[in-house]
């Protein structure tokens, strides 16, 4: 797995010949065992840069890089369902291969003056641990899932009393059994929520989720403690003694996915809520790239289709959207880039901002695609307003 700092060096590296080669694979749906069309669509990317190589004379100076990539393109095949990412500068004697949680958009290969990062963004948005308990009246597993991996950490069992071939007298037997029942399912669902709080606590984690029928929801949650409460994204509909792990991890994603798409429609009306009011919201990418300079962001919402042409100082790495062919702030040269959001995300992380990353969205849309929550606003400030 890359690391941030990783990601910042790597958006340090600039090719002045254009010889920076950034693949990447994410694995699809195998349309066949034999995973042959992965393969195919690797070789059909290279060769396509090869060619544009050859017709017009660019990507010449990533030949040899390209050429490893497509004498590589069969071990793609299934990749044990992980991501890759390589980064590569031939000239630079770069080569860079890190394995990722199957989270990109796509299979992707660019040729350019810089490193292509922005596909990374989803990716810095740290997935939480999620202890997950599937529980019925006599059974309970216990799974974690983290880093995309989910593995069954325990499970209870408690056997309920058999009945006999009669009722008794008058039903009494009968009543009798029935309340013993539900008080073995009570005094199970407390162990359940007991082990859930003890092992919350010890382990770090930071979600929890419930899978259970939908009849006994109202019987076990009574029983869970508030700080597991507190932890709870949600539950789901299972038959906890037949679920396979697999199934629990596709129902606990979808749980997080609605739990992190509303709080992020949260944090972004909260961000235009506060530019509207002139407070601590920046909107539209000049407001969001002059916060950054200033140190001012605390938050970055980026939607996914955003790309935007600027320049960047050789000298003090200002970025700027008017295409001038020196920096504004210190007025030494410039060069072109092609999508801002490559130097941009690797200031956010040297910052130490907190990066969300948003699919499609209307209302982002319309103010630019990019937005900022800030910590402060310079032009705010006593001393700001006293020297104005």
């Amino acid at each position: 797995m890359i690391t941030r700092d990783e990601i910042r060096e790597i958006s340090e590296i600039y090719s002045p010949e254009g010889c920076a080669l950034t693949f990447y694979y994410q694995p699809a749906l195998p349309l066949d065992k034999s995973h042959r069309h992965e393969a195919i669509l690797v070789k059909d990317l290279v060769r396509s840069a090869l060619a544009e190589s050859e017709k017009h004379g660019r990507n010449d100076c990533a030949r040899q890089d390209l050429e490893r990539i497509l004498g590589m393109a069969d071990q793609f095949q299934g990749n044990s369902r992980q991501a890759k990412a390589i980064f590569a500068c031939y000239h630079r004697g770069i080569w860079r291969e890190y394995d990722l949680p199957p989270m990109l958009t796509r299979t992707q290969l660019v040729v350019n003056s810089r490193f292509h990062l922005k596909p990374l963004a989803p990716l810095l948005e740290a997935k939480p641990r999620v202890l997950v308990a599937a529980i019925d009246r006599t059974k309970a597993r216990i799974f974690e899932l983290a880093d995309e991996k989910i593995v069954e950490k325990q499970d209870f069992f408690t056997g309920l009393p058999r009945k006999g071939k009669s009722d008794g007298f008058a039903g009494y037997d009968g009543g009798h059994a029935e309340r013993r029942e539900l008080n073995d399912a009570m005094a199970h669902f407390k162990t359940v929520a007991d082990f859930l709080l003890a092992y919350t606590q010890r382990s770090g984690i930071e979600r929890v989720a419930i899978g259970c029928r939908d009849e006994i929801w109202s019987e076990i949650k009574p029983n869970l403690h508030k700080y597991t409460l507190d932890r709870l994204v949600g539950h789901f509909r299972v038959d906890a003694k037949v679920v396979l792990p697999a199934e629990v991890k596709e129902k606990v994603d979808y749980l997080l996915a609605e739990d992190d798409g509303r709080k992020k429609l949260d944090l972004l009306r909260e961000v235009i809520g506060e530019a509207g009011r002139n407070g601590r919201g920046a909107l539209g990418l000049r407001r969001v790239l002059r916060s950054l300079e200033m140190g001012e962001v605390q938050t970055l919402l980026l939607e996914d289709k955003f790309a935007a042409p600027g320049v960047q100082c050789t000298n003090c790495n200002h970025i700027d959207i008017n295409m001038s062919h020196s920096c504004g702030v210190c007025g030494n040269p410039t060069i072109a880039i092609e999508d801002v959001a490559d130097p941009l995300l690797a200031r956010a992380m040297a910052a130490g901002i907190d990066l969300h990353y948003l699919p499609a969205n209307g209302e982002l849309d319309r103010v630019g695609r990019i937005a900022a929550l800030l910590r402060f606003r310079a032009d705010q400030n006593t001393s700001m307003k006293l020297a104005v």
